[in-house]
């Protein structure tokens, strides 16, 4: 994944957690990143990779907003720390 749709991604998952009421506008926005996140995960990092998609995947499923909040910064967590690994 570009470190451009690596940054995409970032700010709209951080975006929706900040308003969740952006959560339907930026959903087939992030879809996309999400599927490119996945296929094209290194060696070693899918199992990540998969987990992140999760998470964010939960966050547009769910609709009690503490879930959504939850699920959100899980997946946001998770992504942060995803590509400080893989950028080394």
């Amino acid at each position: 994944m570009e470190q451009q749709h690596q940054q995409t991604l970032t700010n709209l998952v951080y975006d929706i957690y900040e308003d969740p009421t952006k959560i339907d506008e930026h959903q087939e926005l992030i879809q996309p990143l999400l599927s490119d996140l996945i296929a094209t995960a290194p060696v070693g990092f899918e199992g990540m990779a998969t987990m992140i998609n999760t998470h964010i995947s939960n966050g547009f499923k769910f609709k009690n907003p503490k879930i959504q909040k939850f699920e959100l910064e899980s997946g946001l967590l998770k992504l942060k720390t995803y590509f400080q690994k893989i950028n080394c």
